[in-house]
């Protein structure tokens, strides 16, 4: 942790990955209570010589940082105190002429985990939020699962393996083999095919199916006795997200207490039934397309949600839920991989390899670790904001968001334009990122643009070369507005916040267009307003506009006779605001004088376009 970054979490709160302790003369007695924490967790700074009182920090320093860093690094070295050997190391800093000590907390590995005290596993903790939790039973047992040698799925079980299969799951699924891997050998018999494929295993000169063979092509009753839960809750709602309560009642739903072939046949069947389906033909093959436009982010998340989630834990069950602005996925158990490792190629380390292997050899699971990488592939495509991941590492849960808005609005498209810069398609989502989060990181721009580490990172520098984004801390590699525009923009919403609590409480004015003349709140100190939304006269001259258009056709167009006010009220701040551009910019009053939109402009004309015909398609569902 670098000093500005140490300055700059002082003025935050303190959260899930720092702790901040007075420290003052020795070692505070809870310190290794906040290593167990974020070990278990996902690490964190540990901060030694800051008080907290009534919400604030304060730097008070430490007396002697040689001897407190020794005596608790000789702390954390001691398996008898702690029970695994972290590589935690310490910078000082100085801060208001006081001795400030920092360490980071590594995540320890999963085969290491629970990270306990005192040679007791009851005093393994987590982090939530800013608090060091005592892990309960539950919370242990999860920990020691997934730090097995022997995987869960992979354990043999003392069933009889000529009633534990569901005879139609292994047909279709021997169907879907066969279709999938060519050449193959699929004359054996049931028996020689589960053995092959490693769903029956010998122990003591006896067959014996695995956990995984059981829960991917098992017989109910089996499957039941394997999983006391549901393998899958999915639920439909006709609210938005924002509505949604404990009282709220689904529309429809589906439980599935079945194999996960059966589970996933079903989930897919319920979400055609409720999906919007699109009529399309292929122009090269002539074939019908009726997929939905999310069914691609919706099969690989749904599949992921089956195949990842901890068998082992009956307390939780996976949820999806469809809602009219976003579907949710909730599973018990958290991918080992990061975020950040989740959107890079390569294979990762799952929770269940005999499962994942199984629905990989008939097409159904990614290859090399692309499921993810799919899932925000489909829904950029779409045009959305990129799905939403949170990988929660103390209750070992996995939640994915998959929300219907826009990641480019009207609004973002108009400041943008105001901008006067020449933004890629690349440059000008992680611009309109940026408008709506405040800041991005290297992460967040290749889950944004689908592009490899050393293209995203270029996207990156390009926008702080043309003096848009600046780097608060290079080596973390974030990015966030230049101060002016980041003043600049949250001006304007303020600005927009007030409009909108003034309208709340005032009545509505109505009257013919040309009578009315539109108040332009007067900047403070001087910034430059951008254009956030168009009138409707604006917005049937945009439509007009996509061919250069005179004045006079312009006023026409739009039932206008006031030139002086048509022209101050509507066509100026389009020109400024760069959604219109002169075609003889040197002579403004020139006869042959034509106004056009600009690129910016045709963008935006475009989504409007959209916007209105998925009104359209809504209203009539």
């Amino acid at each position: 942790m670098t000093k500005e970054e140490l300055l700059a979490r002082l003025e935050s709160i303190e959260w899930n990955d720092i702790e901040f302790k007075e420290a003052a003369w020795a070692v505070p007695k809870d310190a290794l209570s906040t290593v167990s924490a974020f070990a278990n967790t996902a690490g964190g700074h540990l901060v030694f010589g800051v008080k907290q009182a009534n919400g604030a920090f304060t730097v008070t320093g430490i007396t002697d940082a040689d001897q407190i860093q020794n005596t608790f690094l000789g702390q954390v070295r001691d398996q008898n105190k702690i029970s695994v050997f972290l590589p935690i190391d310490g910078t000082v800093h100085n801060l208001d002429e006081c001795i400030v000590l920092a360490f980071y907390v590594p995540e320890a590995n999963r085969q290491e985990k629970p990270v306990y005290l005192d040679g007791n596993p009851k005093k393994a903790h987590i982090r939530r939020g800013g608090r060091d939790d005592t892990c309960t039973g539950d919370e242990l047992l999860r920990f020691i699962r997934d730090a097995a040698s022997t995987r869960f799925d992979a354990e043999p079980l003392d069933l009889d393996t000529t009633r534990c299969f569901d005879e139609a799951s292994v047909r279709w699924y021997r169907a879907r083999f066969a279709a999938s891997n060519p050449g193959r050998d699929t004359t054996v018999s049931d028996e020689a095919f589960l053995r092959e494929w490693g769903f029956l295993v010998e122990r003591g000169g006896v067959l014996r199916p695995t956990r995984g063979a059981i829960l991917v092509l098992g017989s109910g009753e089996y499957v039941r006795q394997v999983l006391p839960r549901m393998v899958a809750d999915v639920q439909l709602y006709r609210n938005a997200t924002a509505d949604y309560s404990s009282d709220v009642r689904w529309a429809d739903r589906l439980t599935v207490e079945d194999n996960l072939i059966k589970a996933w046949q079903a989930t897919v069947e319920f979400y055609f039934r409720h999906s919007e389906r699109p009529f399309a033909v292929d122009a090269a093959t002539l074939r019908r397309d009726d997929d939905p436009p999310d069914y691609i982010s919706f099969r690989e998340a749904a599949i992921n949600l089956l195949i990842h989630q901890d068998f082992g834990d009956t307390t939780r069950v996976p949820v999806i839920r469809f809602f009219r602005d976003q579907t949710e996925f909730f599973n018990p158990g958290d991918a080992f991989a990061s975020r950040a490792e989740l959107l890079d190629p390569g294979d990762k380390e799952v929770r269940n390899p005999i499962i994942v292997n199984a629905f990989r050899r008939i097409g159904l699971s990614d290859q090399g670790g692309t499921g993810v990488r799919a899932i925000f592939d489909g829904w950029r495509k779409l045009g959305y904001l990129p799905p939403e991941i949170e990988n929660h590492k103390a209750e070992k849960s996995f939640r994915l968001r998959l929300r219907k808005e826009k990641l480019i609005s009207e609004a973002q498209l108009l400041a943008q334009a105001s901008l006067g810069a020449h933004l890629s398609e690349h440059e000008a989502a992680v611009f309109a990122l940026l408008l709506r989060n405040g800041q991005v990181d290297l992460t967040d721009i290749k889950a944004l643009t689908g592009l490899p580490h050393a293209a995203a990172l270029a996207v990156a520098q390009h926008l702080t070369v043309q003096v848009l984004t600046e780097s608060p801390c290079e080596t973390a590699h974030t990015w966030r507005l230049v101060p002016h525009l980041r003043a600049r923009f949250a001006a304007e919403q303020a600005e927009k916040d007030k409009d909108n609590q003034l309208s709340a409480v005032s009545p509505a004015v109505t009257g013919p267009t040309e009578q009315v003349t539109d108040q332009v709140a007067p900047e403070a100190g001087g910034l430059v307003q951008s254009l956030d939304r168009l009138t409707d006269v604006q917005w049937r001259i945009v439509r007009h506009a996509d061919t250069p258009r005179s004045l006079a056709e312009l006023m026409a167009h739009t039932g206008y006779r006031q030139r002086p006010h048509f022209v101050a009220t509507h066509l100026e701040p389009l020109l400024t605001g760069g959604v219109l551009r002169l075609t003889v910019p040197d002579k403004p009053r020139s006869s042959r004088q034509r106004y056009v939109l600009t690129e910016a402009g045709l963008e935006l004309k475009i989504l409007r376009e959209q916007q209105q015909a998925a009104g359209r398609t809504e209203e009539k569902q």
